[in-house]
């Protein structure tokens, strides 16, 4: 009765001590810089949009002279403002859209990181486990070869096949279980886990999605949507908003200066008031060559945002055809190689220990169960891969 009622505490601490992709994303997000700078970066683009709408102070002054009157008093406004802030803001507002767009992207690449890094660890676990397996049954058939030779049953030479075998398969066994280590560092780098902290059990397994159509993974948004070309298109406007501003700052506009003069001694209500415009006067420059520099960099964003769809329809279809050619290919591993590979090698072993068949066909039984093992972790991986890349170039943060 006790255990039946601990039995759902027990099953909450079990989930909680299980890692799974969402929770390790989640602690990447909360853990990881990228996420703190790129908010920061977006902060910074909207504090420039009120930068570039700020009103420019009058500039006060006031001077006393021995002349009557002795005390002046002036306030000057320039207006030259008026012409370029509305293109300024637009700029301005430009950049927060870029920076919105690559704080999207680095999300994106940001959860594709930690998704390779946790399938690589289910990965490597899975190898570490299959060359356990191997080297386990490797032990046993050595032992099976030492019996029978003191039985006279078999050569020498035979025996110490079997016992190369073990010992190679002792061999995989420590290479899985290095690469077993490092990918869990890898994957406590990506999530901000410290080193000393020991590896959690993970969720899921190597084969998630593989039941989803890869067309299904993620709904295709128009190219202008994708971040990377939103990103080039606010380069462009920004630019293209900074020409307008240069072209405008060309037109002088005055400045209109409001004062007056007191202290006059032989006039003591004396209070003169003053009125004054000053105009800049284009006698050195025109502002032509501001306005050439802007048009061409407004030149170049436009032609770079003309190859950023270009190089984004691109990565998208090499996206999408790796996602279902890798997902077509570790179906196949998964359901159809590895358990004709195990069914052979079951088949092999069983028949050696009976005396049936001889050491060759076991053995080749042996490798290719290695072999197509090897290769089914890899295209599960690969499909993982595939997954985590399709996700980033869409700017899906997942």
């Amino acid at each position: 009765m006790i255990y039946l009622l601990l039995f759902p505490l027990l099953l909450v601490q079990a989930s909680r001590d299980t890692l799974s992709l969402d929770a390790a994303q989640a602690r990447a997000r909360a853990q990881r810089g990228q996420p703190r700078a790129t908010a920061a970066l977006v902060a910074a683009a909207r504090a420039g949009v009120r930068v570039a709408g700020t009103v420019p102070n009058p500039i006060g002054t006031y001077s006393y002279t021995e002349d009557t009157p002795r005390q002046h008093v002036s306030l000057e406004q320039s207006f030259d403002w008026l012409l370029t802030r509305g293109a300024g803001r637009q700029a301005a507002s430009s950049a927060v859209r870029r920076a919105e767009a690559d704080s999207v992207l680095a999300m994106a690449a940001l959860m594709a990181e930690v998704r390779v890094a946790f399938y690589g660890v289910h990965a490597a676990g899975e190898l570490a486990r299959l060359t356990t397996e191997q080297r386990v049954l490797a032990d046993s058939l050595a032992r099976l070869g030492a019996e029978r030779l003191a039985r006279g049953d078999i050569a020498e030479q035979e025996r110490d096949q079997l016992l190369l075998e073990a010992t190679r398969a002792a061999q995989r066994e420590s290479r899985a279980r290095e690469a077993a280590a490092v990918a869990w560092a890898r994957l406590a780098r990506s999530i901000g886990l410290g080193q000393t902290a020991p590896p959690p059990p993970l969720g899921g397994s190597l084969g998630d999605g593989l039941a989803v159509q890869p067309a299904g993974v993620a709904p295709v948004p128009p190219l202008d949507a994708v971040p990377s070309v939103a990103s080039a298109v606010a380069d462009s406007a920004a630019a293209a908003a900074r020409a307008r501003s240069a072209a405008r700052a060309r037109v002088p506009l005055p400045s209109v200066q409001l004062g007056a003069d007191w202290d006059d001694p032989s006039n003591r209500d004396s209070f003169l008031a003053l009125f004054g415009v000053s105009l800049p006067l284009p006698l050195w420059q025109h502002g032509g060559g501001a306005k050439q520099l802007a048009d061409a960099e407004a030149a170049q964003a436009g032609a770079t945002t003309a190859e950023a769809r270009l190089e984004t329809a691109r990565a998208m279809a090499e996206a999408a055809t790796r996602l279902k050619e890798t997902h077509d290919r570790a179906v196949v591993a998964r359901d159809s190689l590895l358990p004709v590979a195990r069914r052979i090698r079951v088949r092999a072993t069983a028949a050696y220990r009976l005396g049936e068949t001889g050491l060759i066909a076991l053995l080749e039984a042996l490798r290719a169960e290695r072999d197509v093992t090897a290769e089914a972790v890899d295209e599960l991986l690969a499909f993982q891969e595939a997954r985590a890349a399709w996700n980033q170039v869409l700017g899906e943060a997942e």
